[in-house]
Order: C-alpha cells, then structure tokens, then sequence
C-alpha cells in the first residue's frame, strides 16, 4: 500500500506544470526532445510530466537508469508505448516479458554468437558493394541517402536473416514498413485508442501494410518448413534450437514474430544510423578524411572481413560518436509495476519510466562540450572513468538489443566500403531536421551529392 508520505515525496519531484487534465501532451506532441531536452535543463536528472491521464518520468542520470533497467528491472514491464510495436511485432523479443521472453531470449542468442554473425559480414560487404557499382555511374549526382540506406539495409537484413533477395519486393516492403512503424508510433502517442476494427483509414492502412509484411514472412517460413536444410542465416539457426528441458523448438507464430521482430529492427535503425553518420561526415570532413585513411590503410581498396574490422578503429569511434549524438532508438520506456524508489525519489505504481539516449548523451554534466562531433571522445583513455550507463545506444541490462553486433559489425562494413570509393556530401546537413518517431529518422530525407574517388 502507497503511504501519505511517499506520495508527498513523489509530488515532490520537479517538472513542468502543464495544462489542466492534458498537462504536457500539447508539447510533447509539438517537440517532444526539445522538451525532455528543456526539462533536464530547468528541472534536472530526473524530470516528472503529466501527459493527460498517464504519469511520467525521464531519467537523465545514469545511477537511475542503471536501477531501472538492470539492478531492478524485474520491477518494471515495457510501458503502454510498446502496445503498438507489439501490433505489428507480435511477441517478440522487444514487446514479450517474463518467463516467456527468458525462452525466447534464450533460444534466439545462438544466432548472434560472433561465429554465426562471422558467416555474414561477407554478405554485407558484397551487397554493399553492389550498391557502390550503382554509384559509379551516378558521379556529382544528387542521392537520396536515406533511401538509399534504406533499401542497402533491407537487402542486407534479407540475405542474412533468410537468404533472400528483397530489393524485388522494395516497392511493397518499404512503403508497408513505413506505414506500420508509423501506426506503432500513433498507438503510442494516442491518449484513447480505438479499436483495430473500426475502419478508421489509419487502421485500413496498417491491415493492408500488415497483410504484406506477414504474407512476406509466412511465405518464406514455409518454404524453410518444406526444404529445412540450414543455409547458414539467421532463420536457420532459429528454427533449429531447441529448448533444454521441453526440446521444443519454435512454433510457426513464435518464428514469425522473432523473424519480423528482427527484419524491422535490423533494417530501420541502422538505415537511419548510417544516415546520420554521413551527415556528421559531411559537417566534419576531417572525420571523413580520417575514416578514408584508415580504410585506405587497411583494406587498401578490399572489402573488410570480419578479421579487419578490429583494425578499424577510427571507424569504430564514428560509428560510437555517431549515435551518441542521434541514437536511432531515442527513447525507452517501461511501467512501474509496484512502488518504488529512484534516487531518493518515491515512484508510484504505474508511473511510465523513460531513458533517454537523445538527452543524455547530450547531458553536459556527462559529456564535455556535448554537442560537438569528437569520435575520439571513445578512446580508451577517455572511456575509462566514464559511467557505463551514460551511454546507452542499445539500452540497458538484460533487455539490451540482442542484434547490438550485428550492427555494429554492419555500420562499419558499409561506412568503410563506401568511404573509400565515394565522397558523399548531404545538402544542407544543418537543415535535416530530426523525427522521433518509433525510431529517430532524418525529417524529410537526407538528399546528397556522390562523387567518385579518383
């Protein structure tokens, strides 16, 4: 039972006061990182809102982060903001909980051990590659870079979790991932939710994109069903892991959303990370330069492999810099589901709990002079005495991204593939403005310019 004095203590928590009833939704709605932002700089590190009905609290310290998301995460569920992923997820591994996300986090690891993930840094460089051949011929061009991402990474996310080209099925695939990701993205936004089978034209669209993506997965799984040799993916591997004790393995529906759980995840956040990298490329071109050398050095025009990737270490600390300063995943959230206390600070049931990588990467009393472009802010030297929870790109504790590696490993396969043959300038990068959704995409596109490397 709450007390009299916990609830004064949480009243205590500082935070804009907002509207009557609708508190801070308006605002959130308008601009929500320059709120969180404003909020960690008026009221500190741990801010509380009202967004109508809902209590909610945004942790900008990394002793809070670490108490909620490892220490005692088993005192918090995902938040009501994943109900919309988990409609076009099912229940994978980012909207499952308790004993059945254990099961499948623990059958679905095997395919990401650094042997497994090995067998496809090849498939990245090769397709990436591809995409560099059709660059040559579109010298001093005008690009668009973020769709261009976007179709590298589905080809990619398709060889290497089904063997499967999908650039033929972009025409479908792409506009019916925008479309879901976008009616997650409403679900979790919206204060009253309305049915799935009120024909509202935003529920008639995500059916229709559903339809696609789930015809798209259900097609290939069973065609594995049929001719079950292990071909070396990931969808391999996940339809031949049993569990320990039942020796089960995944059930049709279990694979489809682990599968879908994956080509989603796989595909968005490193388009949009790679994105934002030529962006920061472009305002900085010694960074540019930089990269260029070392892969010059390197590889000396080859495509990396899984040995040379350790060696590109000037890459490696774009790639941490990069998403310190646009992390592709800018919020996560989870319910408190009993009471609780954070840093001295009462946290009542069912208050919303969110980290925010776009505000606390950018915090001043974590970082030093934060919104500067500085890769070797990840030198071990400048690392060492730096709090593991101040940087967060892929979350936290046991729930951290599973597929961390995979991109990782592919962010650097693509960055130093395309360096070295191309220069790439975005237009206006100070102009690209940012859109939080499901993920934090560059407002409008990312238009630039490619130039092939003499």
């Amino acid at each position: 039972m709450r007390t009299s004095s916990a609830l004064a203590h949480a009243a205590s928590l500082p935070g804009p006061r907002g509207l009557p009833y609708f508190g801070s939704y308006f605002d959130v709605m308008t601009d929500r990182l320059g709120l969180f932002t404003d909020g960690r700089d008026r009221f500190g590190d741990l801010v509380r809102y009202r967004f109508g009905p809902f209590r909610f609290v945004v942790l900008h310290d990394p002793e809070a982060i670490h108490h909620v998301f490892v220490r005692h995460h088993s005192r918090y569920v995902k938040s009501r903001s994943y109900d919309g992923l988990r409609l076009v997820m099912g229940n994978g591994l980012v909207t499952s909980e308790g004993e059945f996300w254990k099961r499948q986090r623990k059958l679905s690891q095997p395919a990401f051990h650094r042997k497994r993930l090995a067998q496809l840094t090849a498939t990245m460089g090769r397709l990436t590659e591809e995409l560099a051949d059709e660059w040559s011929s579109a010298h001093g061009t005008t690009v668009e870079l973020h769709d261009a991402m976007m179709r590298l990474t589905l080809r990619i996310v398709g060889h290497t979790l089904f063997s499967t080209e999908l650039s033929r099925e972009a025409g479908r695939l792409g506009p019916a991932i925008t479309t879901a990701l976008q009616r997650a993205n409403a679900e979790a936004d919206s204060a009253i939710r309305l049915p799935m089978w009120v024909p509202t034209p935003g529920n008639l669209r995500f059916r229709s994109a559903q339809r696609i993506l789930d015809e798209a997965i259900g097609n290939i799984i069973a065609e594995r069903r049929a001719n079950p040799h292990d071909r070396g993916d990931l969808l391999s591997m996940l339809m031949s892991v049993e569990d320990e004790v039942t020796r089960e393995q995944m059930t049709d529906q279990q694979l489809r959303d682990e599968v879908l759980t994956l080509f989603l995840a796989g595909h968005e956040t490193i388009a949009t990370h790679m994105s934002w990298t030529l962006k920061l490329l472009t305002e900085n071109p010694q960074w540019a330069r930089a990269v260029r050398e070392e892969a010059d050095s390197v590889l000396g025009g080859r495509t990396p492999t899984m040995e040379d990737l350790p060696k590109l270490e000037v890459a490696g600390r774009v790639i941490s810099e990069s998403m310190r300063l646009y992390p592709p995943v800018w919020i996560f959230e989870r319910t408190a589901v009993e009471d609780d206390e954070i840093l001295g600070h009462a946290i009542e049931r069912d208050t919303i709990i969110a980290a925010c990588p776009w505000t606390l990467h950018r915090h001043p009393a974590l970082w030093t002079d934060p919104l500067r472009f500085d890769p070797d802010r990840f030198l071990p030297e400048r690392s060492a005495n730096r709090h593991r929870y101040a940087y967060i790109p892929f979350g936290a504790g046991p729930r951290i991204c599973i597929g961390n590696n995979f991109a990782l490993m592919e962010a650097k396969i693509i960055l130093t593939t395309l360096i070295q043959r191309f220069a790439i300038q975005v237009h206006s990068p100070e102009q690209v403005g940012t859109d939080p959704g499901v993920t934090l995409r560059p407002k409008g596109g990312m238009p630039g310019t490619i130039r092939v490397m003499s």
